[in-house]
């Protein structure tokens, strides 16, 4: 008797827990139904308003300094991008094209709902022209906008290849150390053994010779410039500041050299 009810019980369980089981099953098929449905719902709607007719770009905003180029000139090379639409436009490739643009430093591009791209650049500063061709900008890189579009009155930088970095800072060192005197560089030079020759807007040419030493050297003439030789100022063409006691000066009417030993 005991044996019957215990076989009765087993077989009542066992069927508990298949409908159970069919009622789970039947719960994640619905559930996964539902949840493919919805996929399929997102991925055409997805698609429909990828489509250029459906959302398509009205208006581009361009913000920045304009110094250089102009938005017009912006606005014109996004013109490939029109025909995209909102959702499809490929913002990373905006970017990329309009910081192709050489006095675009750096492009940033955000849609804006429902048709417009935000447009915001920042342009390129030139600090020296570089005498292969080619800006140098504040970082030592080179770009090479169109020849008329030069600023006036930079600088010009002779040097080895790479050096563009070090060569924007010792102009700014220079022009530091040369402000009590008002003068300006308006050509710097370093040889491949990183030796440095400056030229003068009064026309007048340092020789400072080796980079370790060349800081020190630049010191010596502002400090003897007004004493020795501001007085004739007019009449130097180079100043060779290579001694330890003293200069070398080159006269511009006859050629001579004098130097000026001990006096320093």
């Amino acid at each position: 008797m005991f044996i019957k009810r215990s076989s009765n019980k087993r077989q009542a369980s066992r069927a508990l827990t298949e409908r159970w089981s069919r009622s789970i099953n039947f719960r994640l098929f619905a559930g996964l139904a539902v949840i493919a449905g919805a996929l399929l719902a997102v991925s055409w709607a997805t698609e429909k308003v990828a489509q250029p007719d459906i959302l398509p770009l009205r208006a581009v905003q361009v913000e920045g300094k304009f110094v250089h180029i102009t938005p017009a000139e912006i606005r014109a090379a996004m013109t490939t991008f029109a025909d995209q639409g909102f959702v499809s436009v490929n913002t990373e490739a905006v970017r990329e094209k309009i910081e192709s643009l050489p006095w675009i430093k750096r492009a940033d591009v955000y849609r804006v709902w429902p048709d417009m791209l935000r447009v915001t650049v920042m342009e390129q500063q030139a600090v020296a022209r570089w005498g292969k061709g080619g800006l140098v900008n504040p970082a030592g890189g080179l770009f090479a906008p169109a020849l008329a579009s030069y600023p006036l009155d930079l600088p010009l930088f002779e040097g080895p290849e790479a050096m563009q970095g070090s060569m924007v800072r010792r102009y700014r060192e220079m022009q530091r150390i040369l402000a009590p005197l008002h003068f300006s560089v308006v050509r710097l030079e370093m040889d491949p053994r990183h030796a440095w020759r400056l030229a003068l807007d009064n026309g007048m040419v340092l020789v400072l010779g080796h980079q370790e030493v060349s800081h020190e050297r630049l010191l010596r003439f502002v400090r003897i410039y007004n004493g020795v030789l501001a007085a004739r100022a007019e009449q130097i063409e180079q100043i060779d500041l290579r001694y330890t006691n003293g200069f070398a000066v080159r006269w511009k009417l006859v050629g001579e050299v004098v130097k000026e030993m001990n006096n320093v």
